[in-house]
């Protein structure tokens, strides 16, 4: 084995181990926070459901509609597994330590969402190692794959998804319809865990189809069916009347994005790169977050790394531009929001890094040079 691919593999390894150490102790010590409180309540709703054999019930629940109900039904099935009774919510107090009464059922969920939370570094460790490290130890990735939030499942068949989409580019203009299949498929999955991750997804795929694929219709066919089909099926919600629902939820999020609460949040266009750069959450509880190295370099090392991930790993640069474009021109700018282009940006960040470092040992190279020049003279 090289020198290069045993580092690429010992820091492959380091990111996954501070990826689990992490993301454990999130799972264990963060207090319940705003959306797990409406979450966690609609996961027992459809735990009971499916317990009564009520699975025509589950498109019907309107709490909670504008998110498909695919995450929440991952988390119904967590609770149902590990058996983990239902708290009684007025006794879960915000931004507080969790009761012991409330523990077993925030565990489970959260346990499914840091599971994903670490496959995801996993993957983006195949793209670029250094990448996954600075996912790894990411204060808001932690953050939002270590609770019952929907962020880390979509997130992860998003990941997937560009990767088959990878596969399936045999050159700037030839597709193997297989592969592109696989990456439809996985984004219609990510779109029925939350919508916006296979908007930004199909954003980021749309170029290269369009270059690529522009006169083929059946690469189309083969990207488009997969991605509908699965979508409508894994999304029960959906199943009555699709077209009105899907319809509703849409405009319930531009609504929302234009609403009294966004309005008075007061958050400026630029507010995803104030989070980035902020190290408030890093410093906002003592024994999770490894480090706030992020907050000073992840941006940085993501613009000065852009072209070498462009040359190298197209998708990921595209992936990162638009998901960030996506962020900026978006009302809502929650910080959750930030894990639909975080492993892009990384992957990115990963690539400055590495061109930093070529910059590093090219400088020590020519002093070494200028001092046996001036030795032997």
């Amino acid at each position: 084995m090289s020198r290069t691919r045993l580092l690429a593999l010992l820091v492959t390894l380091v990111a996954l181990l501070v990826a689990v150490w992490q993301r454990t102790r999130a799972v264990e010590r963060l207090s319940q926070d705003y959306d797990e409180a409406t979450y966690l309540p609609i996961a027992y709703s459809y735990a009971q459901m499916l317990d009564q054999g009520r699975w025509g019930d589950v498109g019907a629940l309107r709490e909670n509609f504008e998110h498909p109900p695919l995450v929440k039904l991952l988390f119904a099935e967590a609770v149902r597994v590990t058996g983990a009774p239902e708290p009684e919510w007025d006794n879960v107090p915000m931004g507080q330590p969790l009761p012991e009464a409330a523990r077993p059922a925030f565990r489970a969920t959260r346990r499914l969402s840091a599971v994903a939370g670490v496959l995801q570094v996993g993957l983006v460790a195949t793209v670029d190692p250094l990448g996954a490290l600075l996912l790894a130890w990411d204060p808001y990735h932690t953050k939002y794959t270590s609770q019952a939030y929907l962020e880390a499942v979509p997130g992860l068949l998003a990941v997937l998804a560009l990767l088959a989409f990878e596969r399936a580019r045999r050159g700037a203009r030839d597709f193997a319809p297989g592969w592109l299949a696989v990456s439809g498929a996985l984004l219609g999955l990510a779109a029925a865990g939350k919508y916006p991750y296979g908007l930004v997804g199909g954003l980021t795929m749309l170029p290269f189809l369009v270059t690529g694929a522009r006169t083929r219709w059946r690469a189309w066919a083969a990207f488009v069916v997969p991605t509908a089909a699965v979508f409508f099926l894994a999304n029960p919600a959906l199943w009555s009347s699709p077209f009105a629902s899907l319809w509703e939820s849409v405009t319930f999020h531009w609504d929302y994005s234009h609403s009294e609460h966004v309005r008075r949040s007061a958050l400026p266009w630029y507010q995803p790169l104030a989070f980035l750069v902020d190290p408030w959450l890093s410093r906002s509880q003592e024994g999770i977050y490894l480090t706030g190295f992020n907050a000073w370099a992840l941006l940085p090392l993501a613009v000065v790394g852009a072209p070498r991930t462009w040359r190298e790993r197209p998708v990921w640069a595209v992936g990162a531009g638009v998901g960030l474009v996506f962020l900026l021109l978006w009302s809502t700018k929650w910080p959750q929001y930030l894990l639909l282009v975080l492993p892009a940006l990384c992957i990115c960040a990963g690539g400055g890094a590495r061109t930093v470092f070529g910059w590093g040992a090219q400088l020590v190279h020519k002093v070494r040079a200028r001092g046996r020049f001036s030795a032997g003279a």
